[in-house]
């Protein structure tokens, strides 16, 4: 597009260096003498520094600067981390004790106690009265064993010197009572023997270790029983130990009773009744105490001290879980006339099962 422009003269004069006529200018010519005016809106835009439209180069970056930023968050991400860790380890430390209060708790909350009366009694094997004169036969002494138990009121029961003929005797004299381990344990296992009343007890576990015996080796028995009243649970072992000059087999006899006692009750934190002829009047005593804390079921005091005299071979003696406390124990001698060689001793005995094991 092209612009005219018409130069007027005003009067006769003409100005210097232009021609009386019109004379025409282009918008180039125009354009090449005056710098376009920048527009308000441009002029704002520049102000605010949008308007410059000229490619800006980018500054370069300050490596060292970079660098130690990085660092310095990776240090912080590090203090958080281990902050977050030492705080899982304290909710953690604090859950674990808390949970052990709760078990705590628990145990108290369901600490049962079993009262009945527990015996035990050599009943005299049927080999030991064979043929002429001393006792009568052995079938006939365990039938009235079995009815001197009942009479006394025996709930628990640990047998020794049975034999198979006995056995048969027994389990169909004494009504009412389970008894273990029976033939479970082989053709030395009949010898020992555990009984209790089914109306008040039964057997959730039993078992058995190896010991040595009058130049043998047999198994040595052991239950664990419920009151199906309370729900105490408790364990009893039977034991016969070797007898006259046998002393080295009865110190490794009583070395494995002791450790089987530590272990059911490292095991299971139940109440443990150890019960038989152990063939000695005091060290066997001395040695269950000494390593086991138990008492026996005639007494007994601090530091280990004996019962009252007399003392017999055979021994009942307990201890474990939250205690056992034994009381009225008779040397019952009414054995003595016709049944066995042996006392049948017997007492009260109060067993504390803590429960759950923590």
């Amino acid at each position: 597009m092209v612009a005219s422009l018409l130069l007027l003269p005003g009067g006769d004069q003409r100005p210097g260096g232009i021609d009386g006529g019109a004379t025409s200018i282009s918008a180039a010519e125009v354009a090449t003498t005056e710098q376009p005016r920048a527009s308000r809106s441009d002029r704002r835009e520049q102000r605010a520094g949008r308007g410059d439209v000229s490619v800006q180069r980018a500054a370069p970056l300050d490596n060292a600067a970079a660098r130690k930023a990085v660092g310095v968050v990776a240090q912080r991400q590090r203090r958080a981390r281990i902050e977050a860790r030492r705080a899982r380890i304290e909710a953690r430390e604090a859950r674990r004790k808390a949970a052990r209060l709760r078990r705590a708790a628990r145990r108290l909350a369901m600490a049962k106690t079993s009262s009945f009366r527990v015996g035990a009694l050599n009943i005299l094997g049927s080999q030991h009265s064979a043929g002429p004169g001393g006792y009568g036969p052995g079938t006939e002494r365990a039938a009235m064993a079995a009815g001197l138990v009942m009479s006394r009121g025996v709930d628990v029961l640990t047998l020794s010197e049975v034999q198979d003929d006995q056995l048969a005797v027994l389990n169909s004299r004494l009504a009412g009572y389970g008894i273990w381990p029976q033939h479970a344990l082989g053709s030395n296992g009949q010898r020992l023997q555990i009984a209790w009343r089914t109306s008040q007890f039964e057997m959730l576990d039993s078992g058995s270790v190896t010991y040595p015996f009058d130049n043998q080796s047999i198994p040595l028995p052991y239950v664990l029983l419920r009151d199906l009243g309370s729900g105490a649970q408790f364990w009893v072992i039977s034991t016969h130990n070797s007898a006259r000059d046998l002393e080295g087999e009865r110190d490794a006899a009583t070395s494995i009773q002791i450790a089987l006692m530590q272990r059911l009750m490292a095991e299971t934190g139940k109440p443990v009744i150890i019960g038989g002829d152990v063939n000695e009047h005091e060290e066997f005593f001395y040695r269950v105490c000494q390593a086991t804390g138990f008492l026996a079921a005639n007494g007994g005091g601090p530091g280990c001290a004996l019962p009252p005299r007399p003392l017999r071979v055979d021994w009942i003696m307990g201890g474990g879980g939250d205690g056992v406390d034994f009381s009225g124990y008779v040397q019952d001698g009414a054995t003595l006339a016709r049944i066995s060689d042996h006392y049948f001793i017997h007492a009260d005995v109060s067993v504390v099962d803590p429960g759950g094991t923590p």
